[in-house]
């Protein structure tokens, strides 16, 4: 995934940051439940930045954010 690309980031109840390339699908994320209901546009490289472990869904599953920026995803269950 290059660098420059667009993510909807969110952050779940325990902290965790998550993206996704789709800003339909990040409002899917965003439940009621969460106590963050923000959603933040940034860069696959800004998210980095800010938590090289975020998860980020690509290809049906999540990868790290410094797996992507590597280009050695290794999927995680969520």
């Amino acid at each position: 995934m290059p660098e420059d690309t667009v993510l909807y980031v969110f952050q779940d109840n325990h902290g965790k940051w998550l993206a996704t390339p789709d800003a339909d699908e990040a409002r899917l994320y965003v439940t009621p439940d969460f106590a963050r209901q923000e959603i933040e546009t940034l860069t696959l490289a800004e998210l980095h930045r800010r938590d090289p472990h975020a998860l980020v869904r690509a290809r049906n599953q999540f990868y790290y954010a410094a797996d992507l920026i590597a280009g050695t995803p290794r999927g995680a269950v969520v």
